[in-house]
């Protein structure tokens, strides 16, 4: 479960919704590995660039559109285990 501490740091409180949804579904892990990746870029380009750098910007974005679509994901679940309990 490498691909998730970024995630899990970043969202503590989710931890356990995110380690089942990644353990059940090949998609999600993907876009956790996708996750890992911006998050190592952008702490790569925060340490090397100046402030302002597109590429700053780029991953930050990236990020937070990659945050958008996990959590949606993880409600999205959690909203179909709600209706079959």
């Amino acid at each position: 479960m490498e691909n998730i501490w970024s995630l899990v740091a970043r969202f503590p409180e989710r931890e356990l919704d995110i380690r089942r949804r990644y353990a059940r579904d090949a998609h999600f892990r993907a876009v956790c590995a996708d996750y890992e990746e911006a998050s190592t870029a952008l702490a790569y380009w925060k340490k090397i660039a100046k402030e302002g750098d597109r590429k700053l910007a780029e991953y930050s974005n990236l990020l937070d559109e990659l945050e958008v679509e996990i959590l949606a994901q993880l409600d999205h679940h959690l909203t179909l285990n709600d209706r079959h309990n």
